[in-house]
C-alpha cells in the first residue's frame, strides 16, 4: 500500500487464464480472454471477498480474442462484446450472443452522457465506414437509423457524444463529424495527435483528447479549448481511460495515474505488480486484469489519504485532497480547514522544515501551549500550562529533533545542535506572532477571558488544555520570550520587547533577575537591564542603571540614550524624591533632555519647591542660573501660572542675565546685540515677554529695581507706559532727544498725550530759546533750538486732526510772538490752524446731518405707530381663529397689528403674531 494514494489495489481473485477485455454493471462483473470465453462473477461489496469464485460462470462466445465488453444499460444490462472483427448482442445471465452486424467491426461506441440518443452506439467496420445503431426496446434489437457515412482511415481511438463523432487516427489528425449534417462532412480538430492518440468523453460538454507528449487537453463540443488546466500523463502507451466518481484514471501497462477532473491536479500514481490489460468499474468499485488475477482498486477515505501524506510531509497534497472533497464553502469546512492548515504544520516540525511550517500554522488560531511545552526551559513550572496530562511535556523538542538526526542524519551532533537553534528561532516567531494577535485591539480581547485555542491532532504530546485567562496566556508567552530572547542573544528584539511591550510575568521576577545579571551579553549592554528593571515596575534600580550608564561612559550617544530615558523614566513615574534623587546628572550632563522634567504637574513637584531644590545643588552658578530661568519660563510661558512673582521673577532673570553680559551701567551705545548670539536671543525674550499682555509682572518692582537708569532705554518707557507714568517717558524721551520715539509712544496711548507732548515741546523751546539767546554763538546750542523749532513745526502739520490731541488746548498754549506764515519752514501754525477749521466745520456739518436723518427717523416710526393703531378688523360669522381654524364665535379673541385674529385661549403670547411669529413689541420699540 502506497501511503497517500487515492486506490489501492489488492488481489481479490486468480484466474488461470489471459484476460483480455472486462466490464461490470451494479453487482456483476464480466470478462473476455484471448481464447473467446466470456466470464461472469457476482460482486459482494460488503465482504473481504468481493468476488465470488464460486458462483462464476462462463461461455465460449468464439475462438478468437475478446476485444471489447461493454455493458448497454439501456438494453436490460446485455452485453456488447466484439471478438473476431464481429460485434455481439449477449443476454446477460445466459451469456448467449446473437450477431448484431454481418460487417467486420474495428470499433465500436455507445452513445455517452446524452438522454435523447442513449440508445444509440456508432460502429466503424474495416471499410472505413461509420455507422448508427440504435436499440429498438419493443422488438429487442438493433436497427440502422441514419445513412452511413466515410471516414479518411480506421482510427484507433473514438467517442460518441449526442449528435457528435469524435476520431482519432494514427500518425494524422483528431476529427469530428456532426451526425445531424445530411452532408456528414469531416471537420478536422486542431490539436496534435501526438504518438499515444486517445479521445475520452468526460461529460456531456467536454472531452479529453490526448495530444503531443502524452498532454491532455480538454475541449467542448464546439471544438474549443475548455477554461482548464491540461494533464500530464507518463510517456507511455496508455491502455485505457476511465472515469470514477470525481477522478480520470489512466491505465498504462505497469501503472495507474489517478487526476481530479474538477482543478485537473495528479491525485496519486499507483505502480502495478504485474502488467495491466483492462479496467472497469461500477457505481462504487474499480477493477483491473492482470495476466493471473483480477485486482480491485479499493478508495483511500480521504481522511486517511490526508493523514497519510501528512506523515510524508507533503502538506500541499494532503490540502489538495481536502480541497477535492469539500468543494462547498461553508462554516463547516472552514473550520475543518484551518486544523487541517495546523496539522499542516506540525507534519512540516516533523520534517524539521520550521520556517514553512509557520506559514501554515499562523493562518490558525493555535493554541500557544503546544508549542512551550515542547521547551521545558522556556515555563516557570508545569502549573502554569494548566495542562489535563500531568506531564505535558514527555516529548520535549530536544528529543524530537535527536530523534529525526539518528534516523535522517547519522546521529551528527552539528546537525542536532543546529536544528534546534532552529527550533529555538520558530518558536520565538511563533509567539511574537500570537502575542500580537493577543494584545491587538482589532481583536479587542480582554485579559480576564478565558481563551479555547486550536490544538492539533498531529502534536507529539497530544495534549489537552484547560481553558485559561488571556492574561495568564500572555504570562506563559513573555515568560517565554524573554529567556528565549536572551538564550539567542537577540538582544536588539529583547530590547525592543522590553521597550515597547506591557509585560505580563510580572510574578517570574526573582528567577529572570538572576539570569539577566549571570549573562554575559547584558554585562555589556547594561541599558537592556534597565529595561527589564522598568518593565517589572523595578523603577529605582532602573534609574540607578541609567546614572551608571551615564556616569560611566565617555561616549555621548550612549549619554544622551542615558539621559532620555532617565527623563522619561521620572515622567512617567513622577514622584518629587525620585526626581530630586536622579535628575542633577542628567542636568549637568545633558540640560535640553533634563529641562523636560520641569513639565511634571505642580501637585507632584510645587515651584517653590523646584526653585528651592534648583538653589541649593552644587553646580555651576551659570548652570544653576539657566536651569531657574528656563524653569521660570515653563511655569509661565507655558503652564501659564498667574502668580506675580513667577512673572517678575522670569524678568529678574533675563535681566539679570543681560547684565552679566552687559553691565548695567554702559552707554547704549555700546552695546551691539549682533556680535554676541546668547545675549541677543535673551533680549529678545525679555522683549517679548515685556509686551506679552497676558504676562502678569510686577512692573513697578522691575523698573526700580532693575532697569532704572540703565542701558535698556526701550525697556524702561515700556515699563513707564504698562504703570502710566507717561510723564517721566516723555520727560526722559525728550532728554534725550527721541523726538519721534516720543510721538509715536503717545499715539499708544488714550490719555490726551499729544496735548501734554505740544506742553513739553513748548517748555523745551522756551528753555533752548534762552539758551540760544545767551549764547548765541554757540553752534550746540543753536544747533538745539533750530531742532526743537523744527520738531515743533512737523508737530503741529502732522498732527493737527489726530484723535489724542486737543486742538483748542494747542491754540491756548501756542506763544502770540510765533509767526503765521503759509509756507517756508515756519508755516506749520498755519497748516494747524488750516487743518483745524476745516475739520471742525466737516464734523460740525456731520453731526447737523446726523441730527436731521435722526428727526427725520423719529417721524418715520411715530407715522407708523400711529398708522398702525388706526388699524381695524371686521368680526362675522364666517372669521376663523389663525391657530385652531374655528369660527370666533362668541369667545375672548386676540387681535393684532397686522389684522390676524385668535382665540385668546389658543395663543402663547399676546405680543407675537401666531401665524407670522412677528414680536410687535421688539418692533416697535426698534
Amino acid at each position: 500500500m502506497k501511503f497517500g494514494s487515492v486506490f489501492n489495489p489488492r488481489g481479490v481473485l486468480e484466474i488461470n487464464y489471459k484476460i483480455s477485455s472486462i466490464d461490470a454493471y451494479q453487482n456483476v462483473l464480466y470478462t473476455g480472454d484471448e481464447k473467446g470465453t466470456l466470464n461472469r462473477y457476482q460482486l459482494q461489496p460488503d465482504q473481504a471477498m468481493i468476488i465470488q469464485a464460486n458462483q462464476a460462470q462462463s461461455k465460449s462466445l468464439t475462438k478468437s480474442r475478446i476485444d471489447q465488453i461493454k455493458v448497454f444499460p439501456q438494453a436490460n444490462a446485455n452485453l456488447l462484446v466484439l471478438s473476431d472483427q464481429t460485434l455481439y448482442f449477449v443476454e446477460e445471465k445466459t451469456l448467449k450472443g446473437e450477431q448484431i452486424s454481418k460487417e467486420k467491426v474495428s470499433l465500436f461506441a455507445l452513445n455517452e452522457f446524452s438522454k435523447i440518443n442513449q440508445f444509440e452506439i456508432v460502429i466503424v467496420t474495416k471499410k472505413k465506414e461509420g455507422f448508427i445503431l440504435q436499440y429498438n426496446q419493443k422488438a429487442g434489437k438493433f436497427e440502422c437509423m441514419r445513412e452511413r457515412f466515410l471516414l479518411p482511415d480506421i482510427p484507433v481511438t473514438i467517442s460518441f457524444i449526442g449528435n457528435l463523432f469524435y476520431f482519432g487516427i494514427s500518425k494524422k489528425n483528431y476529427s469530428v463529424i456532426n451526425l445531424d449534417d445530411k452532408q456528414l462532412q469531416v471537420a478536422n480538430l486542431i490539436m496534435d495527435i501526438g504518438n499515444n492518440p486517445y479521445i475520452k468523453a468526460t461529460d456531456n460538454d467536454e472531452i479529453l483528447i490526448i495530444t503531443t507528449n502524452n498532454i491532455g487537453i480538454f475541449i467542448g463540443k464546439d471544438g474549443q479549448m475548455k477554461q482548464k488546466s491540461t494533464i500530464q500523463l507518463q510517456n507511455k502507451s496508455i491502455q485505457i481511460i476511465t472515469i470514477f466518481k470525481q477522478y480520470l484514471i489512466v491505465l498504462f501497462d505497469n501503472l495507474i495515474q489517478v487526476f481530479n477532473l474538477l482543478d485537473s491536479k495528479p491525485m496519486s500514481d499507483i505502480q502495478l505488480p504485474s502488467s495491466a490489460k483492462c479496467i472497469t468499474q461500477t457505481s462504487n468499485h474499480l477493477f483491473y486484469g492482470s495476466s493471473s488475477e483480477i485486482i480491485y482498486l479499493y478508495q483511500t477515505p480521504p481522511e486517511q489519504q490526508i493523514q497519510d501524506l501528512l506523515k510524508q510531509g507533503k502538506v500541499e497534497d494532503a490540502l489538495q485532497v481536502f480541497q477535492q472533497y469539500n468543494q462547498n464553502s461553508d462554516a463547516s469546512k472552514n473550520q475543518q480547514l484551518e486544523q487541517l492548515k495546523l496539522d499542516c504544520g506540525w507534519a512540516l516540525i516533523r520534517q524539521m522544515q520550521f520556517q514553512n511550517s509557520l506559514n501554515y500554522i499562523l493562518q490558525t488560531n493555535f493554541e500557544p501551549r503546544d508549542f512551550i511545552c515542547l521547551f521545558p526551559d522556556y515555563y516557570y513550572a508545569v502549573e502554569k500550562l494548566e495542562s489535563v496530562n500531568q506531564n505535558p511535556s514527555q516529548n520535549t523538542i530536544s528529543l524530537i529533533i535527536n530523534k529525526y538526526v539518528a534516523e535522517y542524519n547519522k546521529g551528527d551532533p552539528k546537525k542536532s545542535q543546529e536544528l534546534k537553534l532552529q527550533a529555538r528561532d520558530f518558536l520565538i516567531e511563533i509567539l511574537e506572532k500570537k502575542r500580537s494577535i493577543l494584545t491587538s485591539t482589532q481583536y479587542a480581547y480582554s485579559m480576564k477571558d478565558k481563551l479555547t485555542l486550536l490544538t492539533s491532532t498531529q502534536i507529539y504530546n497530544q495534549n489537552q488544555w484547560h481553558a485559561i485567562p488571556c492574561e495568564q496566556l500572555l504570562e506563559l508567552i513573555d515568560f517565554a520570550l524573554i529567556k528565549a530572547y536572551l538564550e539567542a542573544q537577540q538582544l536588539s528584539k529583547l530590547k525592543s520587547f522590553l521597550s515597547c511591550n506591557q509585560i505580563y510575568c510580572l510574578s517570574m521576577y526573582a528567577e529572570l533577575q538572576a539570569i539577566f545579571q549571570n549573562n554575559k551579553a547584558i554585562e555589556q549592554q547594561q541599558g537592556i537591564l534597565a529595561r527589564f528593571y522598568e518593565s517589572f515596575n523595578k523603577i529605582d534600580l532602573s534609574l540607578e542603571v541609567w546614572r551608571t550608564i551615564g556616569g560611566d561612559s565617555l561616549n555621548q550617544q550612549v549619554q544622551q540614550e542615558a539621559c532620555e530615558e532617565t527623563t522619561r523614566i521620572l515622567k512617567q513615574n513622577p514622584d518629587k524624591n525620585r526626581i530630586f534623587k536622579f535628575i542633577l546628572w542628567v542636568f549637568k550632563k545633558q540640560i535640553k533632555t533634563g529641562i523636560q522634567i520641569f513639565y511634571v504637574s505642580e501637585s507632584i513637584i510645587s515651584p517653590d519647591q523646584m526653585l528651592k531644590f534648583l538653589d541649593e545643588q552644587e553646580m555651576e552658578q551659570d548652570l544653576k542660573r539657566k536651569l531657574k530661568e528656563k524653569y521660570l519660563e515653563v511655569l509661565v510661558l507655558e503652564k501659564q501660572t498667574e502668580e506675580e512673582r513667577f512673572h517678575t521673577q522670569l524678568a529678574y532673570s533675563y535681566i539679570d542675565s543681560l547684565f552679566n553680559i552687559f553691565p548695567k551701567d554702559m552707554q547704549p551705545s555700546q552695546i551691539d546685540m549682533k556680535k554676541n548670539q546668547i545675549a541677543g536671543d535673551i533680549y529678545q525674550s525679555l522683549k517679548k515677554f515685556l509686551k506679552n499682555p497676558n504676562a502678569k509682572y510686577n512692573s513697578s518692582s522691575i523698573l526700580e529695581k532693575k532697569v532704572k537708569d540703565s542701558w535698556m532705554i526701550g525697556e524702561v518707557i515700556l515699563l513707564y507706559g504698562r504703570e502710566k507714568r507717561h510723564e517721566e517717558a516723555l520727560s526722559q524721551l525728550l532728554n534725550l532727544g527721541y523726538y519721534d520715539w516720543a510721538e509715536k509712544y503717545c499715539c499708544e496711548y488714550t490719555d490726551n498725550l499729544l496735548t501734554k507732548l505740544f506742553k513739553k515741546y513748548k517748555e523745551l523751546y522756551f528753555f533752548l530759546e534762552g539758551k540760544y539767546k545767551e549764547r548765541s554763538n554757540d553752534q550746540q546750542a543753536q544747533y538745539a533750538f533750530t531742532q526743537v523749532k523744527i520738531t515743533i513745526n512737523n508737530f503741529l502739520k502732522k498732527y493737527a486732526t489726530h484723535s489724542q490731541l486737543n486742538a483748542l488746548e494747542v491754540l491756548e498754549m501756542i506763544p502770540e510772538n510765533w509767526i503765521l506764515a503759509d509756507q517756508g519752514e515756519d508755516d506749520g501754525l498755519f497748516q494747524f490752524l488750516n487743518s483745524v477749521i476745516s475739520h471742525t466745520l466737516h464734523q460740525k456739518r456731520s453731526t447737523k446731518a446726523a441730527f436731521h436723518l435722526s428727526d427725520m427717523d423719529l417721524l418715520n416710526v411715530e407715522c407708523l405707530n400711529a398708522s398702525t393703531k388706526q388699524a381695524s378688523v371686521r368680526i362675522t360669522s364666517e372669521k376663523k381663529c389663525a391657530v385652531c381654524s374655528r369660527s370666533i364665535g362668541e369667545k375672548v379673541f386676540v387681535v393684532y397689528p397686522n389684522a390676524v385674529i385668535a382665540h385668546h385661549t389658543c395663543i402663547k403670547s399676546n405680543t407675537v403674531c401666531p401665524q407670522t411669529d412677528k414680536d410687535f413689541e421688539k418692533y416697535f420699540k426698534m
